[in-house]
Order: C-alpha cells, then structure tokens, then sequence
C-alpha cells in the first residue's frame, strides 16, 4: 500500500457539523478549499493507496512521525503564493526540508492585482524560491494554476521542465469529461441565480444589492468562516472577525433565508444543480456551478482568478471592465461554454501527465476503477443538510446548537480543571 498525506481539512466521506466546522476550521477559512483537496483525493484514490487529511498548517516538528508513517506527501494548494501567507510557507518549507519522502505540491498560485507583473510581487521571491527548491528534491516539478504563477517561477530560477501549468485539480473532479453545461436561450427574472462574493473586492456589494433586489429567486452562497458565524451565531462566535458580506445580520436576505453555507461538496453541488446561473468574484463558487452543470461567470478581479479562468477558459470579465450596474443576465448572454468543454480533456491529459511524471499512481491507469469506488464512498456517506438562515432555523437546528455549546463548554472547562490540577501539583506538591 502507498500511504499518502495530504493538505486538507477532512476527508470527503466524513460528517462534521457546522458548529465544529467553524469551531476547528475544516474549511481553512475558506469552503473553496473542499473542491480542489476532494478533487486531488478522488484522482488518488488507487486500490492500493490509502490517503489521510494533515489540516491546513504545517508543523515542521512532525517531520519525523510524517517520515515514519507516510510515503508521499501531497499538497494541495491555492493562492499560497501571497504575502499574508508567507509565515504558513515558511513553515511549510522548514517541515519538508526535513523530510525523506517525496512531496509533491498541485494546483499552487501567485496572488496579485490584475494587471501586475511577476515582478510585482518580488518581495516574496526568496520565500517562494526556497520552497520550491525544497519541492524539486523530492519531487520532479510544481503544478501552477497559470501563466501568470509560471512567469513568476521561472523568474526565479527554475527551468521549464520544473514547473507545469496544470491550472486548479477542482477542474478534473469528473475526470476527461466535463459535465454538459445546461443553458437557456434566456435568463429571465424569475430563473433561480446564485450570487458568490468577496467581501473585500471594490463594488462587489453594489454589484450584489442591485442583482438581489432584480432576480426573484438569487440566493447567496458564501464561502468564510465569518458569514458561517452569521448564520450559526448571529456574527458572535469567532473571537477575531474578518471582512464578510454583508457587514450584519439586518441584511433583509437573512429574514428572507436567501443565503445558503455549505460545508461539504456533495451538498453544494446538489444545491447548485437546481439552478440556472452561477456568477461572482469566488473561483471556486463558480466553478462548483460548472461541475453542477449550471452556467457560471467569473468577476475575475485579481492575478488567481483571471489567470484560472484564462486557462480553463470558464466565461469571465475582469472586474475593470464590470460596472456596478450590471445584472446577471448580461453576462448569461455573453457567455460561451464551448471552449471550456472542447479543450478540457487537452488540459485533463496535462493534469494526468503531471500525475505520472511526479510517480503518483491514479485512478484512470489501467487495472483502477476511474473513481468507481470513490463514487459509492461518498454516495453511502451522510452529510449536514442545508442550514437555513438563523431566523429561519427550527428548534431542532437551535437544540443542537445548544446541545454543542454544551458539550464544548463542558470540554473546556475539563481541560482548564485538569491544566489546574497539574499546576497545583507542580507548585504546592499536592
């Protein structure tokens, strides 16, 4: 058997509530992180290979046990190329410095303004170098999500052969063919249209109000730990809160249970099947749409999300050409999908050659089930339901909220008893 390790927050198969979502940080602060680490972990799921989740950090103490344990790392990443990152890569570096086995890192990306230059985030050139070099000892070559995270690379010193651009694995969930992008002749007001955001992107929220007042049935699906706070807390759990959107929870699409978290893949894309559009400035927002079937449009508004959609040539527009008056259905006529479906199975060999020139077995190699197995694991497994909105939750959704104040509170006063009874012995010797 070949022991694999992965980045990740939990494996795809597993039931974890949204109060201990958010209490341990399944998502990495982010729900996007589900579909590209389940992606990765489906293409790797091999009769003879047996994968388990590390979390999101790195502790380089663990080199040892990692060694002892497992045979290949993987890692599974977004924008990790970020300034706001640099202290989680360093980490990172110094853990696989340390480490014997191969490591072998998918999907990684350079975040910068649209239209910056590799030279624009120069700055973090001497982190980001050393921890490719410490990669390529133990692993054939990195794979970027585009042009724009391969320029930079190259201009630190690495050679062609050692970087791929192999876009994002959340692409590839479904394998060499792209699911059928169903699309009207038009998008009308009454058609069901989710909405994704980032709260921290200039006109975003006009963009959104205008949309949301327009369209019947738009709902919202966000993606950080701070709107799922809104949805379980009322905004009051987390002790440090990030930018979220909307900024409270007197938004009347709270009243209205227009806004839908989600914590697991399968459910979101369930979710997302019943719908005629899917468009925002979250990647990954959009392209679970496209692997639900369902239009998508990006408001590409930095160097990760144009160079994504450029490369898997998902419908977008830079959010310098997007006025804050814009309304879905002027997107949802302008938008192609034929390139996308044509070329994907061109970028799916890419994504496998990656695979097998980094020596990690998959599951489209002949002798393996090409995700069949796979396939009935997450059809069998139980998942949370969808949460509604907090005035709208039952008292069953309250009950079990209480329920796990509880239990957590009770945990934590343990363990303080326990820290308590240690100190006492320690300094008075009883």
């Amino acid at each position: 058997m070949t022991r694999i390790l992965m980045r990740g927050g939990k494996s795809p198969f597993n039931y974890v509530s949204y109060e201990d979502t958010l209490a341990k940080n399944t998502l990495g602060t982010n729900s996007g992180n589900l579909i590209f680490a389940e992606s990765v972990w489906r293409s790797l799921s091999t009769k003879d290979t047996t994968l388990a989740m590390n979390g999101y950090s790195a502790n380089p103490k663990r080199a040892a046990e990692v060694n002892a344990n497992y045979d290949v790392l993987v890692l599974p990443f977004a924008n990790a190329f970020r300034t706001s990152f640099l202290a989680h890569l360093r980490n990172f570096t110094a853990l696989i410095e340390k480490l014997d086995i191969p490591v072998v890192v998918t999907g990684v990306g350079a975040q910068a303004g649209l239209d910056a230059s590799p030279e624009a985030i120069a700055e973090m050139g001497d982190d980001v170098r050393a921890f490719c070099k410490a990669v390529l000892k133990r692993s054939a070559s990195i794979g970027v999500r585009g042009e724009y995270t391969y320029e930079f690379i190259r201009s630190l010193g690495f050679s062609d052969d050692e970087v791929d651009i192999i876009g994002c694995p959340s692409m590839f969930y479904y394998g060499p063919e792209f699911p059928k992008i169903k699309k009207r002749r038009k998008l009308l007001k009454s058609h069901k249209v989710s909405m994704n955001v980032s709260p921290y992107v200039p006109g975003i929220g006009k963009i959104f109000e205008r949309n949301y007042k327009y369209y019947n049935s738009l709902t919202y699906v966000p993606q950080n730990n701070e709107s799922l706070d809104q949805v379980l807390w009322d905004g009051k759990f987390l002790p440090k809160f990030g930018k979220v959107f909307p900024k409270t929870t007197d938004h009347p699409m709270f009243a209205e249970d227009r806004i839908r978290m989600f914590i697991d893949t399968k459910t979101w894309l369930d979710h997302l099947r019943n719908y005629d559009f899917v468009f925002g400035t979250r990647i990954h927002g959009n392209v679970m749409g496209l692997l639900a079937g369902t239009p998508s449009f990006v408001l590409a508004h930095d160097s990760r999300t144009l160079e994504l959609a450029r490369y898997f040539e998902i419908p977008h527009k830079p959010m310098t050409d997007i006025t804050t008056t814009v309304v879905a259905h002027q997107l949802y006529k302008e938008a192609d999908y034929g390139p996308l479906q044509k070329n994907h199975k061109t970028r799916f060999d890419t994504w496998i050659s990656f695979l097998e020139k980094n020596n990690l077995r998959h599951i489209y190699q002949d002798g393996e089930d090409k995700g069949a197995a796979f396939a009935r694991d997450l059809a069998s497994a139980e998942f949370p339901g969808e949460m509604p909105t907090l005035p709208n939750q039952t008292a069953e959704h309250l009950q079990q909220r209480l329920l796990w104040q509880s239990n957590n509170t009770r945990g934590r006063l343990s363990k303080l008893e326990a820290q308590m009874k240690s100190l006492s012995k320690t300094v008075l010797g009883k």
